[in-house]
């Protein structure tokens, strides 16, 4: 078993879950969490909003030592349940984990590496789609965040980044506790779209020490498990329209700028992509489908921030 970072005193593995139609994939997590190169002091699932799951993985694991089942009592939602867990967790860092995200063997190891230096204050990891099957062929890459993964844009040999995903993240507990947590306005409730809770957060960090660095780590991997439903166009485009909205709510909150700083990077980025999909259309005619589904799922997040602007607005 290899040893924790120089500095690193202890770390907290917080698990969210709300339903049980992913306990499968909870017991796949905690499994591989528990199969880890290095270990964690504590891991608490906190259960959201349904107490008959809470009372089922409570006694489903009461034999399980590491593990510490919990009802989330804040705010009804991720971000509530997240927050639940930074007000037990005992670690100096705090790990999150989606339910459905299974983590390569040296994942927690290479999670905590970074916050060997002081001013790293969050580390994102590596989050890889498991399909059902296989990737659908009109879904890009540049997709991958509807999914909750890690998208082509990412530095591949790490470094700083302006957020974290949350399927696999890790901040310093007194960062988190001195900024707040998540806030309960932002984040999925249930298996809505919403997101935006992890940028919202990551700016507060940084405006609350202009030296704090937000890292990506991408030797530390997970694979995020897709289910069928979200593998299609539907589900993709229903999710990009909630993440304007959740943009226009996080530009409410920090300002334009540092709400869409990278979205208005990428946008130059899905043009060129496009550009290469549709020019390669006489070889390969499912660019155009894929070049299709970017333009409309980048107009969509355009509309849901319109929206959210003109409601907000009344």
């Amino acid at each position: 078993m290899t040893l924790a970072p120089a500095g690193v005193v202890s770390c907290s593995i917080v698990i969210c879950t709300y339903s049980a139609d992913r306990l499968d994939g909870l017991h796949r997590c905690l499994d591989a969490v528990l199969d880890q190169s290095h270990t964690s002091e504590q891991v608490l699932v906190v259960v959201d909003n349904n107490p008959t799951l809470l009372s089922d993985l409570t006694a489903a694991l009461a034999g399980n030592l590491s593990c510490r089942v919990v009802a989330n009592d804040e705010t009804p939602g991720l971000s509530g349940a997240r927050n639940t867990g930074i007000k037990l967790a005992d670690g100096e860092i705090v790990v999150f984990l989606d339910d459905d995200a299974v983590p390569e063997p040296m994942w927690l190891a290479q999670l905590l590496s970074p916050f060997d230096v002081d001013a790293v204050a969050a580390v994102g990891g590596r989050i890889d789609p498991g399909w059902a099957s296989q990737r659908p062929w009109w879904f890009s890459p540049h997709l991958d965040w509807t999914i909750g993964c890690s998208i082509p844009t990412m530095p591949a040999d790490g470094g700083p980044i302006r957020n974290v995903f949350g399927a696999s993240a890790a901040f310093r507990r007194e960062t988190l506790n001195r900024v707040g947590g998540f806030t309960a306005d932002l984040g999925r409730v249930g298996a809505n779209g919403a997101g935006c809770e992890e940028t919202d957060l990551c700016i507060r960090v940084r405006a609350d020490d202009a030296d704090a660095v937000v890292l990506y780590a991408p030797n530390s991997g997970v694979v995020h498990s897709v289910s069928a439903g979200r593998a299609t166009v539907r589900y993709v485009l229903r999710r990009c329209f909630a993440e304007g909205r959740s943009k226009a709510r996080l530009a409410a909150r920090v300002g334009r700028a540092d709400a869409t700083s990278n979205e208005r990077a990428y946008a130059r980025v899905i043009a060129r992509q496009v550009w290469r999909d549709v020019s390669m259309a006489f070889r390969r005619p499912s660019g155009l489908g894929r070049a299709g589904v970017l333009v409309s799922g980048f107009g969509i997040a355009a509309v849901g921030y319109a929206c959210e602007r003109c409601s907000s607005t009344k």
